[in-house]
């Protein structure tokens, strides 16, 4: 029997532990508040607000920054407080602090139910508290003008209550590189000062302390590519596609274009006053153009050069697939790159050439079929003006 409930205890601790929470999302971070204890002379309770971030690319790796503060717990009858101006404050009373880490570290399992994660950084801290005269009534309120200076080091560990919420312990150590320090003035029988020391906040606050939050994991949906040609599936027109196909940005099997010996760029600008083309091609979600297309713009640069006087509207065009403002950002980022590869190769005027994005506000065919969204995803030249 006793060896049963040790095989159930360690078939739950594996379970759990290599359980992928988020299995196919992207983890983007972290953030929790809660509140932390200090073990030292007497101690402190801060309420703290703390993130991390997942580096895009490996999770694993995390950037953590921290905000607390709160009390100091800590006998005052032995201290007085002397303003700028001499005037003495006999009751010192609700001594606190308050805090600042930048942290870096590393999570073991961070789409796990159960993830534990250590980081390591620096802080500033500083302290505050209040002076009052019993005499006359006269009180204030008193900051530290120095900062502290930590060094944190953080071992805790996240235990995943539902898919976005855990609770978060830590401990933590905070080495202080430079501390912050106050007089302490002993008083005879008869209530005169006889020496006054200094002490320090560090080691009231404590070098140990014990922390816990309610922490929300923050995730999205990891794109998927089954059939792995680099185009995520939401926008994979050809999902089966064999390894080691060429695709092109909708991963349908890439065709190459026809190299025909002339375009009808010059004629389509004198007759039409715009030309308009779907064979200048860019890489997946990307304004990089594929070098299949150099012909073509090759082509257009040589016609530019020889009318200097053409000023010009490039403009970029998507289809509908995707939010309304990446694609307006994406068709504005592609005739740039129209632009530059132009502005780069040929000798033209720069301030001839405008490089607008309309993304998917000016369709030319229905979105809703294959063949009208290829036709929508287009680059066109427009005469603005012929000097």
């Amino acid at each position: 029997m006793k060896r049963f409930l040790i095989g159930l205890i360690l078939l739950a601790i594996f379970s759990t532990v290599f359980c992928w929470w988020h299995p196919n999302e992207l983890k983007l971070g972290t953030v929790g508040f809660g509140t932390e204890f200090g073990i030292g002379d007497a101690g402190h309770l801060d309420f703290n607000f703390s993130g991390r971030l997942n580096i895009p690319g490996v999770e694993n790796l995390v950037i953590g920054l921290g905000f607390g503060g709160g009390m100091i717990f800590h006998e005052t009858d032995d201290l007085f407080y002397i303003d700028d101006y001499g005037y003495l404050y006999h009751e010192i009373s609700g001594w606190y602090d308050y805090n600042f880490d930048f942290l870096l570290g590393g999570e073991i399992f961070p789409r796990s139910k159960i993830n534990p994660f250590i980081m390591a950084g620096i802080g500033m801290w500083s302290f505050g508290f209040s002076a009052e005269d019993t005499v006359y009534g006269q009180s204030v309120s008193v900051s530290a003008e120095d900062n502290g200076v930590k060094i944190p080091i953080i071992l805790g560990c996240d235990f995943a209550l539902a898919k976005h919420v855990a609770i978060t312990t830590y401990f933590k150590a905070t080495p202080y590189s430079t501390d912050l320090e106050v007089p302490i003035t002993t008083y005879d029988e008869y209530g005169y000062p006889i020496a006054t020391r200094m002490e320090s906040l560090g080691e009231w606050r404590g070098l140990v302390h014990l922390g816990v939050q309610l922490s929300f994991i923050i995730s999205l949906p990891k794109p998927m590519d089954t059939d792995g040609d680099g185009v995520w599936d939401e926008y994979d027109e050809c999902p089966n596609t064999k390894p080691g196909t060429i695709v092109n940005e909708r991963g349908c099997p890439y065709k190459k274009p026809p190299k025909r010996e002339t375009i009808t760029f010059e004629r389509d600008l004198r007759e039409k006053g715009a030309y308009v083309t779907n064979e200048i091609l860019f890489e997946f979600n990307s304004d990089k153009i594929t070098p299949d297309s150099y012909y073509l713009l090759d082509q257009i640069g040589n016609v530019l050069e020889k009318h200097k006087d053409w000023m010009l509207e490039i403009s970029g065009h998507t289809d509908s697939i995707g939010t309304e403002s990446y694609n307006m950002n994406l068709s504005h980022r592609r005739a740039k790159s129209v632009r530059n590869y132009l502005l780069e190769n040929f000798d033209l005027f720069a301030r001839n050439l405008i490089a607008k994005g309309y993304g998917e506000s000016r369709p030319v065919a229905d979105n809703g079929t294959t063949g009208g969204r290829t036709q929508n995803r287009r680059v066109e030249f427009m005469i603005i003006k012929d000097r």
